[in-house]
């Protein structure tokens, strides 16, 4: 191949991973409580589900900012409860005991492994000939065959809840998130996050309250 033909090469590999990299999140059954009117939330409590310490605060830090970039008024839950894997009574204690009006909860439903086997390109490119004693030149096109590749895919689901605090404790909002982790990154908060923080916004279920 020459390098009109690498160059191809190249950007088609490119092009194919921008369009996989756009279709690698996306929000799926969503739900929102029609009979909510009280407005939106403006003081949020965020609660990631996790054991882990580091990979909770890692997800109430990412929704935090994110929130708070738009005026909303939050704080991640490990600033007030200590405990890895706060109960749900203690987050509804301490959510009515500081007066916030909304609770965010992010938990993981699952995490698969798929394999499948990428689809195979076929590249023309051209080349050039020409007769230095004739004058002429010819182009033809060169055809090289690129087979797919098995691979295996792990796809994470995140489940976001939003609860007003009000009276009894009514849940607003809720959607899961899909999202296919690259290269064994299983840090997804922050494509998660670009997705379901405009949605929540769009659909006035948080607000500014800053």
């Amino acid at each position: 191949m020459n390098t009109n033909g690498k160059i191809h090469l190249a950007l088609t590999v490119m092009a194919s991973l921008v369009l996989s990299s756009c279709a690698s999140t996306q929000l799926s059954h969503t739900w929102r409580d029609a009979s909510y009117t009280a407005g939106p939330l403006k003081k949020i409590l965020v609660v990631a589900e996790r054991t882990n310490q580091q990979w909770r605060r890692t997800w109430e830090d990412g929704f935090a900012a994110a929130l708070a970039s738009h005026g909303v008024d939050v704080t991640p839950s490990y600033r007030l409860i200590a405990a890895a894997l706060p109960d749900t009574g203690l987050v509804n204690t301490v959510a009515r005991a500081r007066n916030f009006d909304g609770i965010l909860l992010v938990g993981r439903v699952s995490r698969t492994t798929t394999d499948r086997v990428t689809a195979g390109m076929d590249i023309a490119s051209p080349e050039y000939l020409s007769h230095p004693w004739s004058g002429w030149n010819y182009t033809y096109f060169d055809r090289d065959d690129y087979p797919g590749y098995p691979v295996l895919d792990n796809v994470a689901k995140d489940e976001i809840r939003v609860w007003a605090v009000q009276g009894e404790g009514q849940m607003v909002w809720t959607g899961v998130c899909e999202v296919l982790e690259r290269d064994g990154d299983e840090d997804v908060s922050g494509r998660i996050i670009s997705v379901i923080v405009p949605q929540l916004l769009k659909q006035g279920v948080v607000g500014e309250g800053l």
